[in-house]
């Protein structure tokens, strides 16, 4: 498994409250990361699991709305993106709780390190940053 992820100014988008949750968000991967790689017992895993998936939930609809109040015209992508890491989050959450098609535990918990490395961070560099330069265009 490799290191933790690191927050840095690439992916500021200059929206303190969209900024503070990314990086809120960041240090909950952060937390599922260290708990697999101490060898938690995958209801535990499971558990934080969810509760970054709650904590993404509400980050989601705060950044749809501020996006939604400024007429952005990518919003209904951008929603779909969102649901889309929804389903797959949720789905390695049931995955840890009990098993998933012949797959091992241990590969699951992988699975699922692997995939909380990389959406919070691409998604901001591929779905976010976007908005940036249109979000900068209405001052």
């Amino acid at each position: 498994m490799t290191g933790f992820l690191e927050w840095s100014g690439e992916y500021e988008l200059g929206v303190p409250a969209m900024d503070a949750d990314h990086r809120d968000l960041l240090a909950m991967c952060n937390h599922f990361l260290f708990l697999a790689s101490s060898h938690t017992p995958n209801d535990q895993l499971a558990d934080c699991l969810d509760r970054l998936v709650l904590r993404t939930r509400a980050h989601f609809l705060a950044e749809e709305r501020m996006l939604d109040r400024h007429g952005y015209p990518a919003l209904v992508v951008h929603k779909a993106e969102h649901e889309r890491l929804i389903r797959e989050a949720e789905a390695l959450s049931g995955a840890l709780r009990r098993g998933n098609d012949g797959k091992s535990l241990e590969d699951v918990v992988a699975e699922t390190s692997d995939f909380l490395r990389s959406w919070l961070l691409e998604h901001i560099r591929s779905n976010d940053r976007p908005y940036k330069p249109f979000l900068r265009s209405l001052n």
